[in-house]
């Protein structure tokens, strides 16, 4: 029986867990009686390190240019932050694997690479750590360390930054970028013809970390527009569910739609006609597995800086960096009978790779039998 210890975030957005769930229904599919176990890095630390992921979605959001400059300190004093947040986490972690017995750690958190790895170094613990990139592309040096067992890199763009710095190929594992299975239909058909004969054009806006007044002013703009409806999902945010509510009050029920949390946002997407949403990596690739056609509206600082540039590099959609622009953007999409909007789903198609999660599901499991196979080896 192999156990595998992943090490991911609770509290700095929802794509780590995503990450995690999109696994573990792959490794619970591919060997049933496998273990794992699931711990938030920053709570094995001390009153500031829990506290800096809990403010980091307001933190972020209010002082971006801050947050980029703060995640681009990661590059040159990398060894500097692997030391302290060894430190912060060394005694909780060792105590976490003396209960656990891991084959296998796995960290989806950049934090938690190379400090873990000094950790296990100065125990004189020979378990595997892989790094497993939760970002498409800008991301931070502290993903690489040449004492990993492997890398798993979601994109081309992130293979080459790995190589820039110092990685190996033979540490490299190019999968594509892993999301839940609910949204990876490997028999998907391939889009044909954008369905002509509904009146009315169907936009899904998800809220990320976009704030109020920008999601309000999407929706604002949007509904000039007759032929639009719009479905808005604000998830945990309940204050932005309540203060979108009052704010549209005359279109909710008519033209405008509401939801909280749901579970079923894969349904909602696939009633779209478009996605309107933030550059957020998981909620991007959900979208690109299920061939919805998106327009990015913004990006967070730091490891999102990039994705717009993404989106349109691949062709998988539309980046609108001013909202009154919008409506033109829309109407482009939708002019020939979708022509351009077909053109995106189409390069969706050719991008997506629904098997992600499977193929990185066996390489984990690989590598823990490969540990607790030379554990059980008698000494000479």
């Amino acid at each position: 029986m192999y156990r595998i210890l992943f090490l991911s975030s609770e509290h700095t957005g929802s794509g780590h867990k995503s990450i995690i769930e999109a696994l573990s229904e792959q490794l619970l599919l591919l060997s049933p009686d496998i273990q794992f176990s699931i711990i938030d890095g920053f709570d094995l630390g001390n009153w500031f390190l829990r506290s800096s992921s809990r403010s980091y979605d307001s933190f972020a959001v209010k002082f971006p240019l801050f947050w980029g400059f703060i995640y681009q300190l990661g590059n040159p004093f990398k060894a500097l932050v692997n030391w302290m947040v060894g430190q912060n986490i060394r005694k909780s972690l060792l105590k976490q694997i003396d209960a656990f017995h891991p084959d296998l750690i796995v960290s989806v958190h950049n934090l938690f690479v190379g400090s873990v790895i000094n950790v296990l170094d100065r125990a004189d613990l020979d378990i595997p750590v892989i790094s497993l990139i939760a970002d498409l592309d800008n991301v931070t040096d502290l993903w690489a360390d040449k004492r990993a067992k492997y890398i798993i890199c979601p994109s081309e763009e992130v293979k080459q930054i790995m190589l820039h710095a110092g990685m190996t190929n033979d540490q490299l594992f190019l999968t594509g970028f892993p999301v839940r299975r609910k949204f990876c239909d490997v028999h998907l058909p391939k889009p044909l013809h954008w369905r002509e004969n509904e009146k009315n054009i169907s936009v899904l806006l998800m809220s990320g970390s976009q704030g109020s007044a920008q999601i309000l002013k999407i929706a604002q703009t949007l509904l000039n527009d007759e032929k639009i409806r719009i479905t808005i999902i604000a998830g945990h945010n309940t204050s932005l569910k309540k203060f979108l509510e009052k704010a549209l009050s005359p279109y909710v029920g008519k033209r405008v739609s509401i939801y909280g949390f749901i579970r079923e946002v894969e349904k909602r997407m696939m009633e779209a006609d478009l996605l309107i949403l933030r550059a957020s990596p998981n909620v991007l690739m959900e979208a690109v597995n299920l061939c919805r056609p998106i327009i990015v509206t913004g990006a967070l600082r730091g490891q999102e800086a990039k994705n717009p540039q993404f989106v349109l590099k691949h062709q998988l959609g539309l980046y609108c960096r001013d909202i009154s622009s919008l409506p033109n953007m829309i109407s482009a999409l939708f002019a020939n009978h979708g022509e351009k909007l077909m053109q995106i789903s189409k390069s969706q198609y050719l991008f997506r790779k629904p098997e992600s999660a499977h193929a990185i599901a066996q390489l984990l499991i690989q590598t823990a039998k490969e540990t607790h196979t030379s554990q059980d080896q008698p000494i000479a």
